[in-house]
């Protein structure tokens, strides 16, 4: 009797474990942190930038820098932004004048700085030294198109509309 309760008990241990095993070695992507939007998001000391982007019509003549930046110290902070075309051929940069707290670029109606880079075009992206209050980082940002339509006519990004140049 004991025999049998005991093998009950480790054959079912042994196929819990056998349904259960993938996730005890698995890693968690929730654990990952990402960016949820169509930027990127960099942190150099007290200052975010968050979803940086490249906004530009059909022709790519001029990008649009646009942005949030979070100034989590107590004094205003400079930003900048030296941006290389894949091609090496070209390149362009913008300062940005943070005050503590929430700031949000790009809207033409309000602050918009536009860049001129020779082979970004939308789709694209291009590398970017993003320069803050603690040094530099690298990375790609997105070249995105505000007009593009789909095959039905609608905006692929709408919300990027007023923010084309």
């Amino acid at each position: 009797m004991k025999t049998r309760l005991a093998s009950s008990l480790a054959l079912a241990a042994v196929v819990s474990l056998g349904l259960s095993g993938c996730a005890l070695v698995a890693p968690q992507a929730t654990l990952d942190p990402y960016s949820p939007s169509d930027g990127i998001e960099v942190t150099i000391a007290d200052v975010d930038v968050r979803n940086l982007m490249l906004i530009t019509d059909a022709a790519a003549e001029e990008l649009n820098v646009v942005f949030t930046g979070v100034n989590n110290g107590q004094s205003s902070q400079t930003v900048g932004f030296r941006f290389e075309s894949a091609s090496g051929s070209g390149n362009a940069s913008a300062d940005f004048r943070l005050a503590p707290g929430l700031t949000q670029f790009g809207d033409p109606e309000g602050e918009a700085t536009f860049v001129s880079l020779s082979g970004a075009r939308p789709g694209s992206t291009v590398t970017v030294f993003v320069q803050g209050p603690g040094g530099d980082v690298e990375r790609q940002v997105p070249v995105i198109d505000g007009t593009l339509k789909d095959v039905d006519g609608t905006y692929v990004f709408p919300e990027y509309r007023p923010f084309v140049p």
